[in-house]
């Protein structure tokens, strides 16, 4: 069974497309989805993960609104109608 989720990138690198609706198997989870992105985008996962493989803290995502890293960071589930959106962090001084 495949679900539909919207992604959603604010500003993030130099992609062609910065929304996409994708189909993917059930239980995908965030970093499967980082891997059909990079794909299509190759250096897309290699750009927004860290040293440990886990989401670089140069970019917050967030699934319906909610952190990723206060869900379960990469391991993550994607459900139905998710909406995923990924935005650079911000820094000031």
């Amino acid at each position: 069974m495949n679900i539909n989720i919207r992604l959603n990138l604010l500003g993030v690198l130099d992609l062609k497309q910065s929304e996409l609706d994708l189909d993917v198997a059930a239980g995908t989870t965030v970093a499967t989805l980082l891997d059909l992105i990079d794909q299509r985008n190759p250096g897309f996962r290699e750009a927004l993960t860290g040293e440990d493989g886990g989401i670089s803290k140069q970019f917050v995502f967030f699934i319906n609104g909610r952190n990723v890293v206060q869900l379960e960071g990469m391991k993550t589930p994607l459900a139905a109608g998710d909406a995923v959106n990924v935005i650079p962090a911000i820094a000031g001084g």
